[in-house]
């Protein structure tokens, strides 16, 4: 007689036996790497997490994430709701797309997604931009006998199959258009290079390639003197960025010296304080640009390059002068290019 194998019964748990509270303990385990990868097999999604509890004005998202693919890199907004959908959430849900700078995907989970608001992210994702993603989905637990738990997500509204297929097409097209714009970019550093070279300039340019700036270090970590160009504004600019200024504090401490600057600068510069990020800026753009016109290419190297000796006698002064990190008024540590 064949041996028969025991099998065992799948049994649902409340959600609430292992996760007691939605923000002190689904949240914090959603973030962590093996489980936003689940999430991200039920959606078909690659996610990184990027924050927890990311405030936006007087709300915090929950997780705030992104798409890890080089043909579609933008921000994800997770929102965690137990129990039942209500419209509160809904509305926190579009303020923080609203308040978010990149994020053009929306997931929302929930223990029930009500119809109505299965309606609506239905309608969402019809209606908006082709840019823009909205899932809702439903969280369950799993047992088999005395086994741990398991969490399942189940997809209750996602985009499409026709928008997934637009959005392909969209992409591809971006592409072809993305590296058309780093050819120009490139073409654009390489005269560039030459130009300083040719000048004898103290800046330098070690490798040409085709992002849309380039930094030239001051001496004071974190604050370097950037050039851009920028195909798709059409414009160029110079300009001090301070990285992970948190607090603005490197920022404001200039900014009590504006006027001052300004005049010695000799022109009026664009303070931006970037109160949404860690970062700020002091800039000076140049709009009536053809970025494909190499014959404009000599005129536009020499504005650049006046403006970056001005920033460099106005502002490399005034950075070092600073008291050194940890202190009013100080300098945080080197932060990721922007």
């Amino acid at each position: 007689m064949n041996s028969i194998i025991p099998l065992g019964k799948f049994e649902n748990v409340p959600v609430r036996e292992a996760w007691p509270a939605e923000d002190d303990n689904f949240t914090p385990w959603l973030a962590q790497p093996d489980a936003i990868t689940i999430l991200g097999k039920a959606l078909n999604l690659e996610l990184e997490v990027e924050a927890v509890e990311h405030w936006v004005g007087a709300f915090k998202a929950d997780i705030l994430a992104r798409i890890a693919d080089e043909q579609d890199d933008h921000r994800v907004i997770i929102e965690n709701q137990f129990e039942r959908t209500d419209h509160k959430h809904l509305g926190q849900i579009l303020t923080y797309l609203a308040g978010i700078e990149g994020a053009k995907t929306i997931i929302w989970i929930a223990e029930v997604i009500q119809p109505d608001h299965r309606a609506a992210i239905d309608w969402l994702n019809t209606n908006t931009a082709e840019d823009f993603s909205f899932f809702a989905v439903e969280v369950e637990l799993w047992r088999i006998g005395n086994s741990p738990p398991a969490p399942r997500f189940n997809v209750i509204a996602s985009p499409n199959d026709w928008t997934r297929s637009a959005r392909t097409a969209t992409r591809q097209v971006a592409g072809a258009v993305r590296a058309q714009s780093d050819a120009v970019r490139l073409g654009y550093w390489s005269s560039f290079s030459e130009y300083l070279k040719k000048n004898g300039s103290a800046f330098q340019l070690k490798r040409p390639n085709s992002r849309h700036y380039y930094n030239f270090p001051t001496g004071r970590s974190g604050i370097p003197i950037t050039v851009t160009f920028s195909t798709d504004k059409e414009r160029i600019g110079v300009e001090l960025y301070v990285y992970n200024d948190v607090e603005k504090a490197v920022f404001r401490t200039l900014l009590a010296d504006k006027q001052t600057i300004d005049a010695e600068f000799g022109e009026q510069l664009d303070w931006q304080e970037l109160p949404q990020r860690k970062a700020s800026r002091i800039a000076l753009f140049r709009s009536d640009i053809n970025p494909t016109d190499e014959k404009q290419y000599l005129e536009l190297h020499a504005w650049m390059l006046d403006k970056m000796n001005r920033f460099w006698r106005v502002f490399v002064p005034r950075v070092k002068s600073m008291r050194p990190s940890g202190e009013a008024g100080s300098v945080g540590q080197e932060a990721e290019d922007d």
